[in-house]
């Protein structure tokens, strides 16, 4: 939180009480971390004061919902098909890494990654659903 409000990023956080889950915690802070830098660093170009995160937490049937919603750029539906592959980045100096190791974590944990926008400019909204029994 303090890094994100050193550079300028208000962040707001939607969370609800959920039952006690087992799960790999170092793999699901991973995800989250990568997400989390993902949304800052996509909003870096943004002016001061339109640079929100909003953090969300809720369950639906019997899933975690875990969301990551930024105002950045976001990306345009031809590059939507390969956010997840291996080597593909968008940022300058990125290796590609973050996302596609992301999604692996996420299906090692019997869940899913899912990135969303409705078009450039709009921002972007990543998904992490985990089994929560």
């Amino acid at each position: 939180m303090p890094s994100l409000q050193h550079h300028g990023v208000s962040v707001t956080q939607e969370l609800v009480r959920l039952p006690r889950v087992r799960l790999d915690k170092h793999k699901v802070l991973q995800i989250l971390v990568n997400l989390i830098s993902n949304a800052k660093n996509a909003m870096d170009s943004l002016p001061e004061g339109r640079q929100h995160l909003r953090v969300r937490l809720w369950a639906r049937d019997d899933r975690a919902c875990i969301q990551v919603v930024d105002t950045s750029m976001s990306f345009t539906p031809e590059i939507r098909e390969r956010l997840f592959a291996q080597g593909f980045t968008t940022r300058e100096g990125g290796h590609g890494l973050g996302l596609h190791s992301s999604a692996l974590a996420a299906k090692l944990l019997g869940g899913r990654l899912t990135l969303e926008s409705d078009g450039p400019g709009l921002g972007a909204t990543a998904t992490l659903e985990l089994p929560l029994g």
